[in-house]
């Protein structure tokens, strides 16, 4: 008798999970302590750096740019630091640590703020989150955190002032108001508006500039877009600085409102700009309405090279849905044994992931806040008790007696002197003294003036005054007498331009920088020949921010001044500033040291350069 075995079914085993991933918890995480010893390795210096951005109307808006890349950073990654991977993000670490190194050889600020930038962008870079694989593009507002170099935000100033008196001019014209443009001024029947900085577009222009890069970094938009936003938040700026210019003159003469002043012009201003700023949401909600993929996810139609090069272009990875999820796990999986260069990067530096490697890096951040902060201990830096806001410090450096440059036997009649105050004459500057005068140099009969303005947060390019008020710059040195160069103190030159225009009259100009402590500003090369400020980048890129007054000798004639003529007028220039020098000194109630050419100080009495 047999028994029939009970058949054995088949074992049902459950499949078990893939395990979840260990990470190390992020404050013993290695990669935590290495960028937070980039980002703070500069902080010394810019301290120094961001207080004299916060002296710059039109650069007051980076404490937002900070807290906004902050905030989003915050709330869409998954607030873990990884390794830097990513190619870029190693190529950004390579630039910032260059930067770092040219901050600590030259003292400058500036350049430590392009190495914070980088590093940041570069920890954005590896910094990923549910919906994001990669931060980097929240990096785009950090961007506007270095200011433009070489003088070019002067040069933007000169270019916005011209387009918006243009443009408002336009404007009145059709509307009908009665006007007259002499340079920068738009003169009405009973007053004149100056188109100075604060409503030339400058201020909102950068501000503009910060609204379209966090648009982009807020909607995702793609990084090649983020030019364009720039020119059309340019445009846009312009534009509500000519509304605003053009409000001025209408409420003026059709309403007899003075909204060229105090609080009305704040409000103007604000008003304007939210205009401004709602035209660039609109423009961006067009952008995003014109450009948008074909079908629900830019991996559709690969078999359409057109419609996929389109896809890929516009799709910033909104546009994932149902149908792209599924289209996407029916494609073939890649070989776990072909891995790319970047797995392989992330597994090599993941072997750093351990204690020892954490305090190394914990001792490298203070290392680098250590030697950056030996580096800015020689920097000078304004206090901010001085009270800088934009272009000017607040009060005077030296207040000349009308009887400071008098007509003597040096060959020139003084015509007139005129003192202005409390920004009382915009063009010549918040505070200035004008001595025009009239003689003969080599058989030329000239006519030119001294001006002595104050008080500057910085070097004042003058050549850019000029050539708003079309003078064509022919050419641009830097002088220096036989008296200057063998005097017992160093003595900085000053600079010399030569300018021309339509017929063969010239113009030249004189200028220097006299500091508070009545030393001489040596002269920067003219913002916007970057071969010419490259080549002098040892003392360019040391940033100067101190109280100072630019002294400038304007004198214009029929014709260029022969070289026997310029001579002469070098050394009364370089007369005229060691006395203005020596009388800021004496002032101060300091001892100055005597140089070979100098009198002793006497700011009382008459003095012919």
């Amino acid at each position: 008798m047999t028994t029939e075995a009970t058949p054995i079914g088949p074992m049902r085993t459950k499949a078990a999970a893939p395990p979840a991933v260990v990470r190390t918890p992020v404050m013993q995480s290695v990669w935590t302590w290495f960028w937070a010893a980039l980002l703070v390795a500069g902080l010394p210096m810019l301290t120094i750096y961001f207080t004299r951005m916060w002296r710059l109307d039109h650069y007051q808006y980076f404490p937002f740019a900070i807290g906004a890349v902050v905030w989003l950073a915050w709330s869409r990654s998954d607030r873990y630091f990884y390794a830097p991977s990513r190619l870029s993000s190693l190529a950004l670490i390579a630039i910032g640590v260059l930067a770092m190194l040219g901050s600590w050889s030259v003292q400058s600020p500036w350049m430590m703020s392009i190495a914070f930038v980088c590093f940041a962008a570069a920890c954005l870079a590896v910094m990923r989150g549910p919906a994001d694989k990669s931060l980097l593009g929240l990096a785009l507002p950090l961007l506007l955190l270095v200011r433009l170099p070489l003088g070019y935000d002067q040069l933007l100033v000169i270019e916005l002032q011209r387009l918006t008196t243009l443009m408002s001019s336009l404007l009145l014209d059709v509307l009908s108001i009665p006007h007259a443009v002499t340079r920068n001024v738009i003169e009405l029947p009973d007053r004149e508006l100056f188109v100075a900085e604060a409503c030339s577009g400058i201020q909102s222009v950068f501000t503009m500039a910060f609204l379209s890069t966090l648009i982009v970094a807020i909607n995702r938009r793609k990084l090649w877009l983020a030019p364009i936003y720039l020119v059309i938040a340019l445009i846009l700026a312009v534009g509500g600085n000519v509304l605003r210019v053009t409000m001025v003159a209408v409420a003026d003469q059709w309403l007899s409102l003075d909204l060229a002043s105090g609080w009305a012009h704040d409000i103007l201003g604000y008003t304007t700009l939210a205009i401004s700023a709602f035209f660039l949401w609109s423009f961006d909600g067009m952008v995003m309405t014109l450009m948008h993929v074909t079908g629900t996810s830019a991996e559709e139609h690969a078999d359409n090279p057109i419609v996929a090069a389109w896809n890929w272009v516009v799709d910033d990875g909104q546009n994932v849905d149902a149908v792209g999820e599924y289209y996407r796990s029916n494609q073939p999986t890649t070989d776990s044994n072909k891995v790319g260069l970047q797995l392989q990067l992330a597994r090599l530096l993941n072997r750093l992931q351990a204690k020892p490697f954490a305090i190394a890096m914990g001792v490298l951040g203070v290392v680098l806040v250590s030697v950056t902060t030996s580096s800015a201990m020689k920097v000078s830096a304004i206090g901010m008790e001085q009270g800088a806001q934009g272009m000017f410090l607040d009060g005077l450096i030296f207040d000349p007696p009308a009887s400071l440059i008098a007509s003597g036997n040096t060959g020139f009649e003084l015509v007139s002197h005129q003192s202005s105050r409390e920004n009382e004459n915009p063009i010549l500057g918040r505070n200035a003294d004008v001595w025009k005068f009239s003689a003969v140099v080599g058989g030329v009969p000239i006519q030119g003036q001294f001006v002595l303005s104050q008080t500057y947060a910085e070097w004042h390019e003058l050549c850019l005054c000029y050539e708003n008020q079309d003078w064509r710059l022919l050419n641009r040195t830097l002088e220096e007498t036989e008296a200057s160069a063998s005097a017992a103190t160093t003595a900085e030159p000053f600079a010399y331009a030569l300018f021309g225009g339509d017929t063969e009259a010239r113009g030249h100009l004189w200028y220097t920088a006299i500091t508070s402590d009545g030393d001489f500003v040596f002269p920067p090369e003219r913002p916007g020949r970057i071969g010419n400020r490259l080549a002098e980048a040892s003392d360019g890129l040391e940033e100067t921010i101190e109280p100072m007054m630019m002294l400038q000798l304007w004198v214009a004639s029929p014709q260029k001044l022969d070289t026997q003529a310029v001579n002469r007028v070098d050394e009364m220039f370089d007369g005229l500033r060691h006395k203005i020098a020596v009388a800021v000194k004496a002032s101060r109630g300091t001892t100055p040291q005597q140089s070979k050419g100098e009198q002793n100080p006497v700011s009382s009495e008459e003095v012919s350069p």
